[in-house]
């Protein structure tokens, strides 16, 4: 098993050890017995159990998430304002289609068989069809949609709302479309996670917080700015280049440990 470090400033570390294996990683996924690192322009995989590079190939500009199915990688490009679907081994580019403007985040249904995109200056929500990467819905939300993620058979999504001061707010879309706003809090939105039984944890600035399914806060813990959040088991992974910390953070009682010192933008453990 190792953790995979995605560090803006130090570049890619696979731990243990200390070797950067590539610069200016913006975002990582995992895609089989591979990891893909993207990053400016370039795409590199590397083999998730030793760490030697396998192959590399161009990317759409500014890729902020990746996700990926068998034989498909799907790229989130924040500058191209579009969702590209890929062959994951040699980057031939299959389908491109438009997703907002600058858009932020990328989620994956449970079933796989949907993709929800946060269209950022849009105000918009986008589903598509993994398959055929064609628009299913799209809905409209309030302010810059910073994350998304699946929860059941709904959808949040955290947005960024300037009224004098910049907020939070985290929104609920029904199966039917409601959207519905759930909790504001003060300062930037960071990143979402979808938690086992239907709460969600919700990075903002300086704090993270642990949602139970009706919404109640269960857990409040100070952090710089949550910038990813993935599940791991019991615990999630949280990386924050505002604190310069990688935390461990587990979902019920316990403190949060420090994996990693540095300006963590995304993290793996394979």
């Amino acid at each position: 098993m190792g953790l995979w470090i995605a560090d803006q400033s130090a570049g890619l570390k696979r731990l243990p050890g200390n070797g950067c294996l590539c610069p200016q990683p913006l975002c990582l996924c995992a895609c089989g017995a591979s990891v893909i690192c993207a990053g400016p322009g370039e795409a590199r995989v590397f083999a998730s159990g030793n760490g030697s590079e396998m192959a590399r190939y161009p990317l759409p500009p500014a890729v902020r998430r990746m996700c990926a199915l068998p034989g498909a990688l799907y790229c989130l490009s924040g500058e191209a304002d579009s969702l590209s679907l890929l062959c994951p081994r040699t980057g031939q580019l299959r389908l491109c289609v438009q997703a907002g403007c600058d858009p932020r985040d990328l989620a994956l249904s449970p079933d796989c068989r949907l993709l929800a995109a946060a269209g950022g200056a849009a105000g918009k929500l986008y589903l598509y069809d993994t398959a055929a990467l064609a628009p299913v819905r799209a809905f409209s939300l309030p302010g810059i949609v910073y994350a998304v993620c699946f929860c059941g058979s709904e959808l949040a999504a955290l947005c960024a709302i300037e009224s004098g001061e910049i907020s939070a707010c985290l929104c609920r879309v029904s199966p039917r479309g409601v959207v519905s706003e759930r909790l504001r809090l003060p300062g930037l939105p960071g990143a979402l996670l979808a938690l086992p039984g239907g709460g969600l944890m919700v990075g903002a600035l300086g704090q993270l917080l642990l949602l139970r399914r009706d919404g109640r806060v269960l857990r409040r813990i100070p952090c710089g700015l949550p910038a990813r959040l993935r599940l791991q088991g019991g615990f999630a992974l949280c990386a924050d280049p505002l604190d310069g910390a990688l935390l461990r953070v587990p979902l019920g009682d316990g403190k949060p440990q420090r994996l990693y010192a540095g300006e963590a933008v995304d993290a793996l453990i394979l």
